[in-house]
């Protein structure tokens, strides 16, 4: 049984008409039928038993009856928002597929002195990125759709870093780990921040450690930028759930 997330717009009176891609995604390559029953999710933590009552070709669309309402899957404890150094090819996507369905609530991919790829179309990008969001929360069976952001240069990106705690994945720290960090304090609003291939540069850490983020160590061993955050991540979640 999939789940499919919808807008508001999308209610139709006791019902909910899917439309696009999402339609698209349902009739052509699921080949879902009228009376089959899905998992349709209003992406603020409800999710919906329904039954697809019809389908339309012009304009494509699918609309189900409503039946009843459950909650989603619980989110993490505390937001944690990941901001991630825009790598080389398409693996910001793999990034964004795995921390979603591992749990991250936010992801700013962050333009960094040592990021190689040139952004041409902003908007282009930030759509690709909201889709394959959306694909992944629907996957894990999340009740929500993590946010997004279109990439931000380093300085823009650092003054959105306001959560109460921020860390940082640093190689030349040796010592001090997650677990070291986030032990004895209870799950709040977090903030991670990963590099991009080579990592952050020097200054790059003093201008995240004077808003009093936290370097740490993600181990023994240097792991590539599409690891580190999935890993981090895991290692947070372990913690507090």
């Amino acid at each position: 049984m999939g789940k499919f997330f919808f807008k508001p717009h999308e209610r139709v009176g006791q019902g909910v008409e899917l439309t696009g891609n999402v339609a698209h995604y349902i009739i052509n390559v699921l080949r879902i039928r009228k009376g089959q029953e899905q998992i349709l999710c209003d992406g603020e933590g409800t999710n919906y038993s329904a039954i697809l009552e019809s389908i339309s070709d012009k304009p494509l669309s699918a609309t189900f009856a409503l039946l009843n309402a459950f909650p989603s899957l619980p989110e993490p404890p505390a937001p944690i928002t990941l901001f991630q150094g825009l790598p080389k090819g398409d693996k910001m996507d793999w990034i964004i597929e795995k921390t979603v369905e591992a749990g991250i609530s936010e992801i700013v991919p962050v333009i960094t002195h040592r990021t190689v790829v040139k952004v041409k179309d902003s908007c282009k990008l930030l759509s690709r990125y909201s889709r394959i969001a959306e694909s992944a929360a629907s996957q894990s069976m999340r009740g929500l759709i993590p946010n997004v952001s279109k990439p931000l240069c380093f300085t823009k990106a650092i003054a959105l870093s306001k959560a109460e705690s921020t860390i940082v994945a640093f190689e030349k720290e040796k010592s001090r780990s997650i677990k070291a960090v986030l032990c004895n304090k209870s799950p709040a609003p977090l903030n991670l921040w990963i590099g991009p291939e080579g990592g952050f540069e020097d200054d790059e850490i003093a201008a995240l450690t004077d808003i009093g983020a936290i370097p740490v160590s993600l181990g023994p061993r240097i792991l590539r930028t599409e690891t580190s955050g999935v890993f981090a991540l895991a290692q947070i979640l372990c913690l507090w759930e």
